[in-house]
């Protein structure tokens, strides 16, 4: 089987994770225990933005369409 990496990946191969995460954590404020990890926030939202989602519930409902392919 073969492999091919998505739009999305190659989008995020692009920003350097550990620097995200430096600057989370420097501006991060409280937060709830149960709340999302900021990369999955972003990711969610990157994913809104390239497929062209008008509200967070599109979001959410892109995503859980396509849950057999998160990984």
């Amino acid at each position: 089987m073969v492999h091919h990496n998505t739009v999305l990946s190659q989008v995020l191969k692009l920003l350097p994770r550990h620097k995200f995460d430096s600057l989370s954590k420097a501006h991060d404020g409280k937060r709830r225990r149960d709340a999302l990890p900021r990369w999955s926030q972003f990711v969610a939202l990157l994913t809104g933005h390239l497929g062209e989602r008008k509200s967070l519930r599109d979001i959410t409902m892109a995503l859980e369409s396509q849950s057999s392919r998160h990984y």
